[in-house]
């Protein structure tokens, strides 16, 4: 068993009630190995970075009883009772390699009716290990697609050990088992790759392959130079551990330049990574496996979500000595998350910079350079150099590229595409994947599958199987991408039509459920960043416009109401935007964000909860004074409750929230209405933002994107009519801005 416990399995499931895989865990166990969560079948969803041992038929490692599995009623108690893990095995299996060991099988109806139905579509081999394999049962194994292998646990875990490499007799060692460890979360990018999956068409639209990048398919943009050399100075200098950000909007180029640039690290001698997005970042294992003096680069391609986790790794790598290079791209409508995270001085330059959204005459220049050398001009062949460049200089990226012949993956021929899907589970895989794209976030063949209404290794089987469906969706197994982008997002929903698309979402948030709580939140899984993702109202807004979203949200209350204070926020975030034409709707925003802090007392709760205040003190005819103290007070407590942080996006929505208020001041004063009271309300709330502005203007990390903000605020706030009071001399200027 300790053998067994030196495999770096991706999950231990167990049909034993003792606590033997655990015991044998332990007494292997080193400093750099990773801790077992021992989980009963009915517990909760996890998944972080720790192994997973999960007793399908319950565990006896507690005082309290737990709920086993022995009867065959027992049996239909958990079938029936739709637990996350029995779930999640049947959800697994097919789609992932296993061994089994022991296991009867013809004795476990819930485990025999998986394995006997769920024939792998992947492409290593799945083993069946036991002492003895009766003719019948070696028939039932090789049609079910596993490999029999008759002999002891004992004989065949050596013979695992060389099949994988592994010597699993002795210590594997602190540099494999961290490796190990890393190679959960990341992928190294290496002189030689995978093959180009079949069809893959750079130029013409699809996304970018490490291959595209090592065969020099990419024009180098200008924002890619400037980030190449941020990159060299870091070499250079005496402290390398820090985070390269850049920002911009969708289809600038993002993803292609952050490869290009582990190219270059990759060549300037750094082992450089790729992140997979699986949760929150093993900082521990970095900074070991960094600490015998590798220079680790590592990419990001979205990081707001763990911007705290690379504030961490940095200050941590800096304190030990290690060179650890973060380099991030993101969307900049997250750009205030990463500022808000990443302390000035763990970003080059203490700053975030940007990506420009058009292109300038050099980006006109070395793209036309590009496809030239490659064959790939179209359009713009036999053509004089000057309307070339004219084609591409100041012109957005995505457009430009889209205009040349053999582009389908810019949107041409996409909506034909979708016309021609023949069933309803491809219109929903089509649709899934495409928000999936939209939001920027992994989709797993596990939760797609359910989410679409059929089993992970079908969904697979379709997606190889049939043409229409792999011409605009693609799948390695373990995620679900669209080979266009979220460019059949639009037509899929036009097609299905507004309400039934914006219903099959809704069902499909549903069905992945159980695997979301609190914890998962915590740990920053694929699934929960998927699902809240999906229902920010804000997405919705955009993918499904004109739909019923109060009522979307109403019919979830039942699956997230009990627990899910981000289900509350974007409840209360609806209810503010829709009091625009409704002003009754703010009581209904002001108690859905109330019921979010009492869930869960963070930053994000108590920023809500300022914004909805703030509005009701610009919009109620009584109560301004009451309303904004009390939104005020939430605006502060939501900074306190992240001392580590700048706070950008909690007072950024002060002032523009205190703004409006300033503005019902004005509007009041100009009527007549509420003097003196107002002028005096009127010079604390001009006080309050001067304040806050100068803190935020004088942040050395704000990036142009943060700054033109911070410009426009202080623009609407000087415009405001109403002259401040005799007494009050001061500016934003004098103050600071």
């Amino acid at each position: 068993m300790e053998y067994y416990a030196r495999s770096p399995w991706a999950t231990v499931w167990t049909l034993n009630v003792d606590d033997t895989f655990e015991s044998a865990h332990t007494a292997v166990a080193k400093e750099t190995s990773r801790q077992v969560q021992v989980l009963n079948w009915d517990d909760s969803f996890r998944q972080g970075r720790s192994l997973n041992v999960v007793h399908l038929h319950g565990v006896v490692d507690t005082e309290d009883p737990r709920k086993l599995v022995f009867s065959l009623s027992e049996y239909a108690v958990s079938a029936a009772s739709r637990a996350a893990w029995p779930v999640n095995f049947h959800d697994s299996y097919g789609n992932s390699p296993f061994v089994i060991l022991g296991a009867r099988l013809r004795d476990e109806p819930d485990i025999e009716s998986v394995v006997s139905r769920r024939h792998p579509t992947h492409a290593a081999p799945s083993f069946y290990v036991a002492r003895t394999i009766s003719r019948a049962m070696h028939a039932d194994l090789t049609r079910w697609g596993l490999i029999p292998v008759e002999m002891t646990a004992e004989d065949f875990v050596l013979e695992w050990g060389e099949l994988t490499g592994l010597d699993l007799e002795h210590d594997l060692g602190a540099e494999l088992e961290l490796g190990i460890r890393i190679g959960q979360q990341f992928t190294e990018l290496k002189s030689t790759s995978s093959p180009v999956p079949a069809g893959h068409d750079f130029l013409g639209g699809d996304e970018p392959h490490w291959t595209d990048i090592q065969n020099g398919l990419a024009a180098e943009l200008e924002w890619v130079t400037k980030a190449t050399l941020d990159c060299n100075q870091i070499g250079r200098s005496l402290q390398k551990s820090t985070v390269i950000a850049y920002t911009g909007r969708r289809l600038t180029g993002r993803s292609t330049g952050l490869l290009q640039l582990g190219e270059h690290l990759r060549k300037a001698s750094w082992r450089t990574f790729r992140f997979r997005h699986e949760g929150r970042i093993d900082v521990e294992a970095l900074l070991a496996f960094a600490a015998d003096g590798k220079a680790l680069a590592l990419l990001f391609d979205g990081a707001a979500d763990i911007a705290d986790d690379l504030d961490r790794l940095a200050t941590e790598a800096r304190l030990s000595g290690a060179s650890v290079a973060c380099v991030v791209v993101d969307d900049s409508a997250r750009e205030s998350n990463i500022l808000g995270r990443i302390s000035g001085s763990n970003l080059a330059h203490a700053r975030v910079a940007g990506i420009n959204g058009r292109l300038s005459r050099t980006d006109a220049a070395r793209l036309v350079d590009t496809l030239e050398r490659v064959g790939r001009l179209g359009i713009l062949e036999g053509r004089p150099d000057p309307a070339r460049l004219a084609h591409f200089k100041g012109h957005d990226l995505f457009d430009a590229m889209a205009q040349l012949e053999n582009a389908p993956g810019f949107g041409r021929r996409v909506e034909h595409l979708v016309q021609e899907l023949k069933d309803t589970q491809a219109l929903r895989a089509t649709l899934v994947a495409s928000y999936a794209s939209l939001v920027n976030r992994r989709l797993l063949v596990i939760d797609a599958s359910r989410m679409i209404g059929i089993n992970s290794d079908e969904l697979v089987r379709r997606i190889q199987d049939d043409p229409r469906l792999a011409s605009l969706v693609s799948t390695d197994g373990t995620d679900v991408r669209t080979r266009h982008r979220w460019l059949a997002l639009q037509p899929t929903v036009e097609r299905m039509g507004i309400d039934s698309a914006a219903e099959m979402l809704r069902n499909a948030v549903r069905s992945v459920s159980s695997r979301l709580n609190q914890k998962s939140l915590r740990e920053r899984n694929p699934t929960a960043l998927l699902v809240g993702s999906f229902m920010s109202h804000r997405n919705l807004n955009e993918a499904f416009p004109g739909a019923d979203l109060d009522s979307w949200y109403t019919s979830l209350v039942d699956v997230f109401g009990s627990w899910s204070a981000r289900y509350w926020e974007q409840r209360a975030i609806l209810a503010r935007r829709n009091s625009r034409s409704d002003a009754n709707l703010l009581a209904k925003a002001e108690s859905f964000s109330l019921r979010a802090t009492e869930l869960v007392a963070d930053t994000y709760s108590f920023t809500t909860l300022g914004t909805v205040l703030l509005e009701k003190a610009s919009r109620v005819p009584f109560d301004v004074h009451t309303y904004y103290e009390r939104g005020l007070s939430a605006f502060e407590r939501a900074a306190s409750l992240d001392a580590s942080s700048s706070n950008v996006v909690t007072w950024i929505a002060f002032l523009r929230y205190a703004t409006k208020v300033l503005e019902r001041i004005s509007s009041d004063h100009s009527k007549g209405v509420g003097a003196p009271d107002l002028e005096d309300l009127w010079g604390t709330v001009r006080g309050d933002w001067r304040r806050t502005y100068a803190q935020l203007a004088l942040l050395g990390t704000a990036s142009d994107h943060v700054k033109r903000d911070l410009q426009k605020l202080r623009q609407d706030f000087e415009s405001l009519p109403l002259p401040p009071d005799p007494d009050d001399g001061s500016s934003p200027d004098s103050a600071g801005g």
